[in-house]
């Protein structure tokens, strides 16, 4: 089951308690949360369905990448639907729903579809609804509308409770992302001379690094961000953003910022969003990576999640996905996640690595934590319905035989990295691999 550890949480303060609902039902979390923590760390994996099939769905993020668990948030006049559960802030009195379900999230009738899915194929639609014609206006346009879409649009004849506001600012360099690489190229620029803009879409300033440990000049990266964070804000050529996500670059060095002012803490004097018009000089993309995942059948089924999002949840918020972790993979930076949780305390039952030799020094270090290394193997399937109960391996070369079924409740998958480079392509980048 997913629950909350006795320690850990580099993000969340345990002296501040806050209530929050998930479908009618009281929750508890902390000060620092997203809500997905916090709903892993009340054991509720399942969070929506799928579109079509109606499949149980699952967070399998730790942030804007997240493509299953999006909620409608909030009641009335701030009410909005499609939110990711990753990316919102937790706070006293937060009330989120699941979408895309009837009459429940745990009972869905449209779950049907799947079982129905070789009859239902993609675009079946389109030759299923011709005949006869009459059919169209009474039957079938009534239930399509019914059930496309993923959640409820606001109603139209309620007024948006908050007020929101832009202008416009002009730099020498803009800077997009806080993790290390952006803090580094701020404090250059900055030290330089340059009027500097750092915008950094999460509520927290140094990326992976602090998670994934490590040194940086001879420092912790906590305290080498802490240290970096503090010099930039002695700089009155530099501006700092937390909580703004770069939303377009264009051309003649135009750049458009997304700043979330009050969602985290809603009724808040002023503004709850601004846009951000930016001129700048140069513009820095420091946008990172996300991590890739890996095909096999169950893969969509709760618990399933990117290696590095286990990481993330184990580290920042003090909150496991599962108490036995079958990890997956086929670089060396899953092996990373699998030392994180035999640490924590947690069981790996064995990582299976799709590289017929496995991994390198990482490797060796989790055989010597005790933990079981399978080089060469995959998962042919995930077993569980609602949630992972299992998993049968086979062979990485596709001969297919299973091998063995091991119990577990959390797979970690990790099908290596590729960097997040929408932002230069919005502005004609070109890419060269």
């Amino acid at each position: 089951m997913s629950t909350r550890l006795a320690r850990g949480g580099r993000f969340t303060d345990r002296s501040k308690q806050f209530g929050f609902t998930f479908n009618g039902k009281r929750f508890t979390g902390y000060a620092g949360d997203t809500l997905a923590s916090a709903l892993l760390a009340n054991d509720q994996m399942l969070m929506g369905r799928s579109f079509k099939y109606h499949r149980p769905r699952g967070v399998v993020a730790s942030g804007a990448e997240e493509p299953n668990a999006l909620v409608g948030l909030g009641e009335g006049a701030r009410f909005e639907p499609d939110q990711r559960v990753t990316t919102t802030e937790l706070f006293d009195g937060l009330v989120a729903d699941s979408q895309n379900h009837w009459p429940s999230l745990d009972f869905d009738v449209g779950g049907v579809n799947a079982r129905l899915s070789r009859f239902l194929p993609a675009g079946f639609y389109y030759k299923t609804f011709l005949w006869p014609r009459a059919f169209w206006k009474h039957v079938y346009e009534p239930v399509i509308r019914q059930s496309a879409g993923l959640g409820k649009a606001p109603h139209p004849e309620v007024r948006d409770a908050d007020r929101y506001e832009h202008f416009h600012a002009h730099v020498d360099l803009l800077v997009i992302g806080g993790g290390v690489a952006g803090l580094q190229a701020a404090k250059s620029a900055a030290r330089a001379g340059a009027q500097v803009l750092l915008l950094e879409q999460t509520a927290h300033w140094g990326g992976r690094t602090p998670v994934d440990g490590g040194s940086i000049d001879g420092l912790d990266p906590e305290a080498w961000v802490a240290q970096t964070v503090a010099e930039l804000e002695a700089m009155p050529n530099v501006r700092l953003r937390l909580r703004c996500m770069g939303a377009g670059i264009y051309d003649h060095a135009y750049a458009l910022g997304y700043e979330r002012l009050t969602d985290h803490r809603p009724g808040a004097e002023g503004p709850r969003h601004r846009l951000w018009r930016i001129r700048a000089k140069q513009i820095l993309a420091a946008t990172g990576a996300i991590e890739r995942p890996l095909s096999f059948a169950g893969n969509d089924i709760p618990g399933v999640m990117l290696a590095s999002a286990v990481r993330d949840y184990v580290v920042n918020w003090g909150v496991t996905p599962g108490d036995r972790t079958v990890v997956v993979t086929n670089n060396d930076d899953a092996y990373r996640t699998a030392i994180t949780l035999k640490q924590a305390g947690l069981e790996v039952p064995v990582i299976l690595d799709a590289r017929p030799m496995g991994g390198g020094a990482l490797m060796e270090e989790a055989r010597a934590l005790g933990i079981r290394v399978e080089p060469g193997r995959g998962i042919a399937k995930v077993l569980g319905g609602k949630r992972v109960t299992g998993v049968a391996t086979c062979i990485q070369n596709g001969q297919g035989a299973m091998l063995e079924e091991i119990p577990c409740d959390a797979v970690a998958m990790s099908g290596g990295w590729s960097p997040v480079v929408h932002l230069w392509s919005h502005c004609g980048g070109k890419l060269a691999w």
